[in-house]
């Protein structure tokens, strides 16, 4: 699934509108993702619906609250269900005080066959979208490593430079990479990014 670029736009037209304190931006944010961040948090946390509730309630105070603070220039979308994600563990965290972070992620099924796509698409949007800020030969050399899977002496032999010009590139695109999308690092660490981050 690919997020339609008017809709993008969109939402972060009215983010900027909320910022201002347009207060029917910030409903449409809420009307529209409220009940499929509850049923989010619900898959995490497992605990009573009410709490669950009380969570998505508490992201959104936040992200009224911090409106004008917030530098949101991705998605929206995927902002608010990180946010959720994050309270949820927050929560859990206090619940199992014994247990380590890792631990208690390891433990969460929250990424069930709802859900599982649709996060994985955000991420494959939110991915391809840092990849076009790569410069173009770094972008190139990139993709000829990761995604075709070509070995960094094949992709000198192809583009005729050195294989530690090759390997600087790759450097350099993991480096950029990394700090555009640091954000979502264990998210897409979850879902199989790994071999394009390292």
């Amino acid at each position: 699934m690919v997020m339609k670029k008017s809709t993008r736009i969109n939402e972060l037209f009215l983010y900027e509108e909320m910022k201002k304190g347009r207060e029917y931006a910030f409903d449409y944010f809420f009307n529209y993702y409220y009940a499929g961040l509850c049923v989010y948090a619900q898959k995490i946390i497992l605990f009573p619906d009410q709490e669950a509730k009380d969570i998505v309630q508490e992201v959104f105070v936040k992200f009224w609250n911090d409106r004008r603070k917030l530098n949101i220039n991705r998605s929206i979308r995927s902002y608010l269900f990180m946010s959720v994600k994050n309270k949820c563990l927050d929560c859990l965290r206090k619940k199992t005080p014994k247990k380590n972070v890792r631990e208690v992620f390891g433990e969460l099924d929250f990424v069930d066959d709802f859900f599982e796509p649709y996060i994985f698409s955000e991420l494959q949007s939110l991915f391809n979208k840092s990849l076009s800020k790569l410069p173009p030969r770094c972008r190139e050399v990139f993709e000829m490593s990761r995604i075709q899977g070509l070995k960094n002496r094949e992709i000198a032999a192809e583009l005729k430079l050195s294989e530690k010009t090759i390997e600087n590139q790759i450097t350099k695109a993991l480096r950029i990479l990394k700090v555009e999308l640091n954000d979502f690092l264990p998210f897409l660490i979850v879902f199989g990014f790994s071999p394009f981050l390292g």
